[in-house]
């Protein structure tokens, strides 16, 4: 699992207040201890919720990551051309 220490990354942010504090303040600090790819650590600290679907992070680590952070990932989606439409992500025909 390519992603592992993201998702655990993710799962610790909905739960932990001092930590979602701490990414507010400093993403790049508070990510610095993590074990996880350079690349990874980009994403989060740039609240790429797209790059995150598109590697196949579960929605709802992205939906509570997004919401904690209020940044509107539904409307991200819809920007980058995605159709959320059941079954999903996919590429939307009219994009």
């Amino acid at each position: 699992m390519r992603h592992h220490a993201l998702e655990d990354f993710l799962y610790r942010f909905d739960k932990d207040t001092e930590l979602q504090r701490r990414f507010i303040a400093d993403p790049n600090a508070a990510l610095a201890a993590e074990a996880m790819p350079p690349e990874d650590k980009r994403v989060v600290a740039a609240r790429d919720v797209v790059t995150l679907l598109h590697w196949g992070i579960h929605p709802l680590l992205i939906r509570n990551f997004a919401g904690t952070l209020k940044v509107d990932y539904l409307a991200a989606y819809r920007d980058a051309g995605l159709d959320m439409t059941p079954p999903w992500p996919r590429r939307s025909s009219t994009a």
